[in-house]
């Protein structure tokens, strides 16, 4: 079985190769070509005379063309094939004023570098420069006089557009809100009745007319040929396409799929539903065409019938790659497998239902049938299209209708624009029947399309949002093969390319949502040429108030400065990790340099993009005068705390890794910005100290001229300890230390004597100030221990308190409690005399 298949397929394969052939050779219909004129080249060589020549012919140019619009009866074609013929001679004026801008700014600085016509009582100067500045003066003349005529046919050009524009908006309008009778309209129908034998009679003649010239020009060859190409498309529309179809949903019916996965599939549904039916259509229909089979008014319902189906199927994929109703883990709209289900049938009804509709009306053109039928056919299949989409609307909601009513309304935390849609979707129904109900049916055939449109290139953006965004995350991501290329490449940091995926994703976002509203805007007369004029405009000047203003050379300047603060970072970095450290210069010192270098790079940069941008002292003394002002009232601490920082990096009170003092707070200074300085405390805190203040307030800087430090360690010794061995012992732990300097030597001072204790201070002083608690801490334990050790302290025993007169207490204290234990006595006698004891009871 393997034979006949395979021989089968190599025969498949030759047919599709002579048809494709044949359609590759056949000779479409005529083109009208019309040359575009060229620019020319306008080199600083160019003589002047060509340059006038040239706008002189677009001055003509136009002026034919702006004649020509005033004509009556101009046709929407006829406006746009002149519009067409202007874009050209635009751009020649264009050219003109781009080149030869430049020569007259380098003309009038050689003018100003010669200086003004010397006066009456000035020394003369001498011929050749009186020469040389005639001769340049007239070059500029006649410079700016070119340039003056070139954008008054830019200014010409771009006022005849405006009105081709408006020509056509009000062609547009006039159609639009043409009056006819009511699709309900019994008349109508009456009239349409009257006239049915003879649109019967007509469609005879018409089906008779193309059977008759097939059999008449059909010959075996051409048979071989039309059968082969209907043979072909056939395959391609059923097994190929379902084969294609099947292929991409292959194991995708389990497993959780990523964003980019279903995206990735949907895409590739999408195409294999609507590449290969189109590709037959134009194939089959070529063929027709070529052959000429078909009258040429037949070739329009050829072609609606074949690109109609077309459509169909290219519909049909598109809701299936959205809508997965098989396969709800690939399903990118968020709906219930029910309403997935009924949203496909319901989309695909209303596909065939505008198919349909464009067919009839190919058939009533080609029959030339009665304008009442044509009428009442487009209002009819424009209501049922509204019908179709009526039933649609409410399935496009995420939320069910029955999970509302249990957990009351819901409220999505994301921007959800269903129920935008949906409110727009209603009112384009009721617009429809309404206008066909009242006799507007071109406007409700115009609605009608216009819903069917805007519902294929809302879903494809979307799809193409969806694919684009989550495929440059994906490739910007960590894991990305395109984030390690560039990584390893480059050398940019993960963080920075994932930024890079954002700001690439937003911006394909924001992309594919302008060339969404430029094709929902097309069919109503907006052109993407009128936006992309306007742009066009905006980036290479727009003079407003004399000033012309570039986008161009904004972005530009914006991309130098950028530039510029790159070569001024990585200048930093190599001074701060390469250079510097290699030099004999303090951290204080190389950090004031650094910075300093990013000043003078971020100045420079800022000046070089000024510059660029044509904006010259004299145009900025008003930005100047207002920024005074506000300098003068809300920018002055901040103006003082730069200015601040700049002395702080030139004067060097306070440095880089100083220990300073400030207030009641002290610390190691970290580093000192343009308005602040930080100081990292001793408690591991950051405190951010104006510039301001370190320079007009009191600061102590521990290590401002060196970084010697002083230590005292108080010494207290009982009273009766010798004076001259504790300043031995204590200059002996001083001298063993390594970290105490021998020059100045420790010393040691006798403070105070008590009642009870000798106080002494030794003073020594260490080469890092940082080091001083630490030496001071050594110095007293080892103090401490040769003090115990020569016996000066001794080891302390139990405390006893003795207190003057303490055994005088005593005898008071028994005397007083004899007599009370007397009283008491006496008192209990009275009261009961048997209770005392024999030698106390009263004799009787």
């Amino acid at each position: 079985m393997a034979r006949p298949i395979t021989r089968r397929w190599h025969a498949w394969l030759a047919l599709f190769a002579v048809l494709a052939g044949l359609a590759w050779v056949t000779p479409g219909p005529a083109r009208a070509q019309q040359p575009a004129p060229s620019v020319g080249t306008i080199g600083p060589a160019g003589p002047a005379a060509q340059i006038r020549q040239k706008l002189e012919a677009v001055r003509i140019e136009l002026d034919q063309i702006e004649a020509g619009i005033g004509r009556p009866g101009l046709s929407d074609g006829a406006l746009q094939a002149l519009r067409r013929s202007i874009e050209p001679l635009n751009d020649q004026a264009r050219a003109v004023v781009v080149d030869l801008a430049p020569r007259g700014d380098a003309i009038r600085l050689r003018l100003k570098e010669l200086g003004a016509k010397p006066g009456e009582k000035d020394p003369p100067e001498s011929a050749e420069v009186t020469k040389e500045r005639e001769e340049r003066q007239a070059s500029l003349a006649e410079v700016d006089e070119t340039v003056r005529l070139a954008r008054a046919l830019i200014v010409q050009a771009e006022q005849i557009e405006k009105s081709i524009a408006d020509l056509r908006r009000s062609l547009f309008t006039d159609r639009l809100f043409e009056t006819s009778e009511s699709i309900v309209s019994p008349t109508l129908w009456l009239e349409i009745v009257r006239g049915l034998p003879a649109d019967a009679r007509a469609l005879r003649l018409v089906a008779g007319d193309t059977v008759d010239r097939a059999i008449t020009r059909l010959t075996p060859r051409g048979s071989l040929f039309v059968l082969g190409a209907l043979a072909l498309a056939i395959i391609l529309i059923v097994p190929v396409r379902r084969f294609g179809v099947a292929f991409v949903k292959r194991d995708r019916l389990a497993g959780n799929p990523t964003p980019l996965q279903k995206a990735i599939a949907a895409a590739g549904l999408v195409v294999v539903s609507g590449a290969l039916p189109f590709f037959s259509a134009y194939l089959v229909f070529t063929i027709l065409s070529a052959s000429e089979l078909l009258p040429i008014r037949v070739e329009t319902v050829a072609r609606s019938l074949f690109f109609g189906v077309a459509f169909i199927a290219f519909v049909s994929g598109l809701a299936d790659a959205l809508l997965a109703p098989d396969r709800s883990n690939w399903r990118i709209y968020a709906v219930s497998d029910e309403k997935a289900q009924r949203l496909v049938r319901v989309i695909v009804i209303i596909a065939v239902v505008a198919v349909a509709g464009r067919f009839v009306e190919a058939i009533l053109h080609a029959i030339a049938a009665s304008l009442k039928l044509s009428v009442a056919v487009k209002g009819v299949f424009a209501v049922l299209v509204a019908l179709a989409a009526s039933r649609a609307l409410p399935l496009i909601r995420t939320v069910s209708a029955a999970d509302e009513a249990v957990f009351g309304p819901h409220v999505s935390d994301n921007a959800d624009f269903t129920g935008l849609a949906r409110g727009l979707g209603w009112t384009l129904v009721a617009a429809v029947v309404t206008a066909a109900v009242f006799g507007y049916v071109s406007l409700a055939s115009f609605l009608a399309d216009q819903f069917i449109w805007a519902a294929i290139v809302v879903p494809l953006v979307m799809l193409c949002i969806a694919l684009s965004a989550e495929g440059i995350t994906v490739a910007c991501s960590a894991n990305g093969s395109l984030s390690r290329a560039v990584r390893s490449s480059i050398g940019l940091s993960r963080q920075a390319m994932e930024q890079f995926g954002v700001i690439a994703s937003g911006a394909a976002r924001v992309a594919f949502m302008v060339l969404a509203v430029l094709l929902l805007l097309a069919p109503w007369g907006v052109e993407s040429r009128d936006v992309l004029s306007q742009v066009r405009a905006a980036f290479f000047g727009i003079t407003i108030g004399g000033v012309t203003v570039s986008l161009s050379t904004i972005v530009l300047a914006v991309m130098f400065f950028g530039v510029g603060i790159f070569v001024t970072r990585t200048v930093q970095r190599w001074l701060q990790a390469e250079y510097l450290p290699r030099t004999k210069m303090d951290g204080g010192l190389r950090n004031s340099i650094t910075t300093g270098v990013g000043y003078i790079g971020v100045l420079a940069a800022g000046a070089f993009a000024v510059s660029y941008l044509g904006l010259s002292f004299d145009k900025l003394t008003i930005v100047a005068g207002a920024l005074s002002v506000g300098i003068g009232f809300g920018l002055q601490s901040i103006v003082s705390n730069f200015v601040s920082g700049l002395i702080l990096l030139a004067e060097r009170p306070v440095k880089v890794g100083d220990w300073i003092v400030v207030g009641d707070e002290q610390g190691y200074v970290k580093r000192i910005n343009v308005r602040a300085t930080q100081i990292e405390t001793f408690d591991r805190a950051t405190l951010i100290v104006p510039n301001s203040t370190l320079i007009t307030g009191t600061v102590k800087n521990w290590v401002h001229s060196d970084r010697v430090g002083r230590v005292i360690v108080p010494i207290p010794v009982p009273r009766d300890a010798d004076s001259d061995v504790v300043a031995t012992v204590m200059r002996a732990a001083a001298q063993e230390n390594p970290d105490v300097l021998e020059d100045p030597a420790p010393r040691v001072l006798f403070k105070r004597i008590t009642e009870t204790a000798l106080t002494f201070d030794l003073i020594c002083f260490v080469g890092e100030v940082d080091m001083a608690a630490r030496v001071s801490s050594e110095l007293t334990f080892a103090i401490v221990r040769r003090l115990r050790e020569t016996g000066v302290i001794k080891p302390a025993g139990p405390t006893k308190l003795e207190v003057d007169g303490m055994f005088t207490l005593k005898d008071e204290v028994a005397r007083l409690r004899a007599a009370l234990d007397a009283q008491l006595a006496d008192r209990v006698a009275q009261e009961d005399p048997d209770f005392l004891p024999a030698g106390r009871r009263p004799r009787p």
